[in-house]
């Protein structure tokens, strides 16, 4: 499913950024986070994600019994999940969280160095595997927030 919906999000110049599957009132909860380059998403432009989306959901029989669904911009923070995302991110302050605990921690802080052979490098000279990560997500200054400056 989640290859489809990219497809389709694609066709209309939006980049799916994640994709979540919950439940809500005992249906389907499918969360959608969207990008579009460059500035971003507006709200419109979520709508009409939301019936892109929706369409290739009903079209494909996905869920027969009802779900609901949310489109919004991935925001500030932004997780990072894909090769490309980490080289594009480069140079910005990122937040790692780790599976399992690496020198008593879980959680890591500082400016992505880089990605190769599936690997991220932060500052101070830490590396992860992208194997070992449960989530990456950008991690901006309060300066650049109150700038507006994101990514």
């Amino acid at each position: 499913m989640e290859s489809e919906v990219e497809k389709v999000l694609a066709e209309s110049g939006f980049e799916l950024v994640d994709l979540k599957l919950a439940s809500h009132n005992g249906k389907p909860l499918l969360q959608i986070f969207v990008d579009k380059a460059p500035g971003g998403v507006t709200l419109d432009e979520c709508g009409t994600a939301s019936e892109k989306v929706g369409e290739c959901l009903d079209a494909n029989n996905y869920y027969e019994d009802g779900y609901f669904l949310e489109v919004s911009s991935p925001g500030i923070d932004r997780v990072i999940k894909k090769e490309k995302d980490f080289k594009r991110f480069t140079g910005q302050n990122v937040k790692v969280r780790l599976k399992l605990p690496v020198n008593g921690a879980k959680v890591f802080y500082g400016a992505l160095t880089g990605f190769e052979n599936g690997e991220l490098a932060l500052s101070g000279g830490l590396k992860f595997k992208l194997a070992d990560i449960e989530e990456a997500r950008l991690h901006p200054a309060d300066e650049d927030i109150l700038r507006g400056k994101s990514h």
